[in-house]
């Protein structure tokens, strides 16, 4: 029978020690990130976590989630994400790839038959690089092309509406704007055909496969892609705009259109953690990290791949988009982010993976700008571990 060991004094000293400094740390942290708030007690606001080493050192909620019945904001709250759901998508285009149900390569007309001729190769790899030559519905890329009832200019968000199908009969004709591969243009526009993709690919809707595929193995039991939004959820976050700058008076700014691919993912703070940690140990797919590496392959890699040739991506300072994830380097660390923003919610995610930490912000209110605050706590993260 083996004897216990007795930890000496002076080890039982540094263990509490360090506890301490630890704590003293994370309540640092909280403090001056509380600070950026200020009393939201009768406002809309944000849920804010900072992740490190797989755990939360810092999730809360600051202002209501819903103004009318005066429900706080918590780790429960369910935001709409913008385009951080890209990364969802993408993820779910990579999972059929790996199955075999699709290639990157495939020209996107073979996965929708009906899709406007191009006049031009237009592949998957593409439209999630944002290199197709599709221009942006919401930026006004097709002027004349969107008509509201009255015929004017087609107003996005929750003032004119079309259907799925109507949305979906109108983006299949439109035209590039450029020949692939000559710019880098972030195209809503792509990102909602390559949830069409996905759909004629694995014969199921976006919201159903990735429930199968991503969220239900994940363990995201409250996050799905939102293809019918008057439908009803618990938890939910109500968007707000003020009615003036400045004003403690709000009007509601939530969306009365349903379609997804480019954005529509429905998710919390308690549930996005288990996204960010499958970024480094994989559940997903074939459980392989080949299908991390690839959500982490750039435009340009891919296409070195094809040519045998190798990527230096190390390069300061470098900005770069992989699979809806901006690659940029602070502090000579690499830095995965993406923002999102529709009506009145926005939000940010930022994944530091040298590090083991991400920040996550979702607010439900446009007078805050979602990525100032998450780069505000990237600041005051690393101003406290320089202590």
């Amino acid at each position: 029978m083996k004897q216990h060991q007795k930890k000496s004094i002076p080890t039982l000293i540094l263990i509490l020690i360090t506890s301490i400094s630890v704590q003293a740390e994370t309540s640092d942290l909280s403090k001056k990130i509380d600070s950026l708030f200020g009393d939201r007690s009768e406002k809309p606001g944000c849920a804010v976590g900072v992740i490190e080493n797989g755990e939360y050192i810092h999730s809360e909620g600051y202002g209501l989630a819903n103004l009318e019945h005066e429900i706080p904001i918590s780790k429960d709250t369910i935001f709409r994400i913008g385009s951080v759901s890209k990364q969802f998508t993408t993820m779910a285009i990579a999972i059929l790839e790996e199955k075999g149900q699709l290639s990157f390569d495939d020209e996107m007309k073979t996965h929708i038959p009906d899709l406007i001729d191009y006049g031009e190769e237009v592949t998957i790899n593409h439209m999630i690089h944002h290199f197709s030559g599709l221009g942006d519905y919401e930026y006004m890329d097709y002027p004349g092309r969107f008509k509201n009832a009255v015929g004017e200019e087609f107003r996005w968000g929750n003032e004119d509406y079309l259907t799925n199908d109507e949305f979906h009969d109108l983006i299949k004709t439109l035209p590039l704007i450029r020949k692939p591969e000559k710019k880098f243009h972030y195209s809503n526009t792509g990102y909602v055909l390559l949830a069409l993709v996905a759909e004629n690919a694995s014969g199921m809707s976006l919201r159903k496969l990735a429930e199968n595929e991503i969220f239900n193995p994940l363990g995201m039991n409250n996050s799905f892609f939102n293809d019918d939004v008057n439908l009803p959820f618990k938890n939910r976050a109500d968007a707000y705009t003020p009615i003036k700058e400045g004003s403690n008076e709000y009007k509601i700014n939530v969306t009365n259109l349903s379609w997804i691919g480019d954005g529509g993912v429905y998710t919390s703070l308690n549930d996005f953690i288990k996204w960010d940690q499958n970024f480094y140990k994989n559940k997903l797919g074939n459980a392989n990290e080949s299908l991390i590496q690839t959500m982490e392959m750039t435009f340009e890699e891919t296409k070195a791949i094809k040519r045998n040739q190798k990527m230096d991506k190390e390069k300061e300072n470098e900005n770069t988009y992989a699979f809806a994830q901006n690659l940029a380097f602070y502090n000579g660390y690499k830095r995965w982010s993406h923002s999102g923003s529709w009506v009145g919610w926005l939000a940010h995610y930022a994944r530091f993976p040298d590090l083991s930490f991400s920040t996550v912000v979702f607010c439900n209110t446009n007078e805050i700008d979602a990525t100032i605050i998450a780069d505000k706590v990237v600041d005051i993260y690393f101003k406290t571990k320089e202590k």
